[in-house]
C-alpha cells in the first residue's frame, strides 16, 4: 500500500497535466511580427522638400499599408489629420520611400528600407 503523501503527489501531478487547469500563455515578444514603427517619405511638387511621417504599425497592417493610408489622407480633401507641418496641399502627393524601424530581434533601432519607390 502506498503512503498518503505519495498518493497526494501523484494526484497533484495528474491535476497539473489536466485540461481543467487554468493556464496563461506568455504574451508574444513585441516587434516579432511587424516592425513597431514605420517612416514614410512623400513628395509633392508644390511642397518644399520631402514630407516624412512616422507612424505605429498595427498588428493587422504592414508598413506599406500604413504609408498608403497616410498617402490616401494627404490626397483627400475630406481628411482631417494633419501631416507635413499641417500642409493644406491635398493632391499630387507620391509615396517615395518606406522605412520600417527594426524590431527587437535585429540591430539596435537601425531602420531597414522596405521599399524605395524612386
Amino acid at each position: 500500500m502506498w503512503p498518503r503523501s505519495r498518493i497526494s503527489i501523484l494526484g497533484l501531478a495528474f491535476l497539473a497535466g489536466s485540461p481543467f487547469v487554468n493556464r496563461t500563455l506568455p504574451a508574444p515578444a513585441p516587434g516579432v511580427g511587424n516592425p513597431a514603427r514605420v517612416t514614410c517619405a512623400f513628395s509633392n511638387p508644390r511642397f518644399s522638400g520631402w514630407c516624412r511621417v512616422t507612424e505605429d504599425v498595427p498588428d493587422t497592417s504592414t508598413p506599406e499599408g500604413v504609408c498608403q493610408t497616410v498617402l490616401s489622407c494627404l490626397n483627400t480633401v475630406s481628411c482631417t489629420k494633419t501631416y507635413c507641418n499641417a500642409t493644406e496641399i491635398r493632391s499630387g502627393w507620391r509615396l517615395e520611400k518606406v522605412e520600417a524601424e527594426s524590431s527587437a530581434l535585429s540591430d539596435a533601432n537601425s531602420p531597414s528600407i522596405i521599399s524605395d519607390l524612386i
